[in-house]
């Protein structure tokens, strides 16, 4: 493979941007095509309203959005702003790789420029899966399956660690597992009068249907629509956990799972803030927020401090930010807690996907090239 770093900066930076601009503007066809369980190659690419065959004018990234004032040259309709976005954050994140790869320490066995290339097509990913769950909360699997496979084949090819991205993928769907499973236990303790109306929705079927015995898709439906599961967390996001392993083995994956609840308790934190603002129950949830984000936050930062305090004298604790960012971190998670607690029933579901990404993200800056690293195994 040729040496992409044999181009001098800031040329490669640049190239990097013009590849990830229409990079960009192929996974915003990828998440919606996807998204609608349609091909990506046919048909070419046209107006979602008109649909109108799209020329190459109107396919420019960025530029053919601004030129066009954000609307269809041919029936008006306005253009999701989503496009533009992801075109420049898939340029952004190309050069920040590009650029990362090549100022980092690298043993001589390694092949810098083919872990960089790779490593652009895993953020592609992340990005397009972003993408599709903050549109319909959705991760195809379309997306993710394929990336596994291509994952496990790079890790083996060019991490030499097949082995540790094997227990990554299989870690990942025991952890999503079980947090899926004691979850909704767990929701279902704090909200029993859900089996209840599960059980009256069920009753009523059955009455009706003795009632007229014709009507077989009545009960049908009904018993469809009360067992419908309320997912804690989705099958999804353990796939998408599982492309994370495949790629960044376990030792990686551990740090980007860890990040992406710390993200993931933020989100859902600002996601149920909405929902209880919309159904006016915010004052109601308010007093046992609070204590569940002050114990949760009074508990790991006293507990620090202490252990800090007792084994090193010197160091002062209370200059280290990412220990208020973790206490952040665990008071919101608290204070969730003690929403859920207090008999306020919550039913919107956020995005765990792009907390996934994130947490990808910062896993994927604490990459080391050297033998000592981790993350590239010798070759045998």
């Amino acid at each position: 493979m040729p040496n992409i770093y044999d181009i001098p900066s800031p040329y490669l930076e640049l190239l990097a941007a013009l590849v990830g601009l229409c990079v960009g503007s192929f996974l915003n066809v990828v998440a919606v095509r996807s998204l609608a369980e349609k091909s990506l190659l046919h048909p070419g690419s046209h107006c979602p309203q008109c649909q109108h065959k799209l020329g190459l004018g109107d396919l420019i990234p960025v530029i053919s959005y601004w030129l066009l004032k954000g609307k269809c040259r041919y029936c008006q309709a306005s253009i999701h702003w989503h496009y533009p976005l992801v075109e420049l954050l898939t340029a952004v994140v190309f050069v920040t790789i590009i650029h990362f790869f090549s100022t980092i320490p690298c043993d001589a066995f390694v092949d810098r420029s083919s872990i960089a290339l790779f490593m652009l097509l895993f953020s592609s990913t992340l990005i397009a899966v972003t993408v599709t769950d903050f549109k319909e909360k959705l991760i195809p699997h379309e997306i993710t399956y394929p990336m596994v496979l291509v994952g496990l084949g790079f890790s083996q090819f060019f991490r030499n660690d097949l082995f540790g991205s094997l227990i990554g993928v299989g870690v990942s769907y025991l952890l999503f597992d079980l947090i899926a499973h004691y979850g909704l236990m767990f929701y279902q303790w704090l909200h029993p009068e859900i089996l209840e109306d599960e059980k009256d929705e069920n009753e009523q079927a059955e009455e009706r249907l003795e009632q007229d015995p014709y009507l077989d898709d009545v009960f049908e439906v009904s018993e469809e629509i009360a067992q419908e599961p309320i997912e804690v967390m989705g099958g999804a996001d353990a796939v998408m956990a599982a492309v994370m392993g495949a790629w960044l083995g376990w030792e990686k994956l551990a740090i980007a799972v860890l990040v992406a609840f710390v993200v993931g308790a933020l989100m859902g934190a600002v996601y149920l803030f909405d929902e209880l603002r919309s159904e006016k129950l915010l004052g109601k949830a308010l007093k046992p927020a609070a204590i569940g984000f002050g114990i949760m936050t009074a508990i790991p930062l006293l507990a620090v401090i202490a252990i800090v305090c007792y084994f090193k004298p010197d160091v002062n604790p209370l200059l280290n930010p990412s220990i208020y960012i973790f206490c952040a971190a665990m008071g919101t998670a608290g204070g969730t807690f003690g929403i859920l607690t207090s008999g306020v029933r919550v039913s919107k579901t956020f995005p765990f996907g792009p907390a996934l990404a994130i947490g990808a993200a910062y896993a994927m800056s604490t990459i080391s090239l050297t033998k000592d690293g981790g993350f590239i195994k010798p070759g045998a």
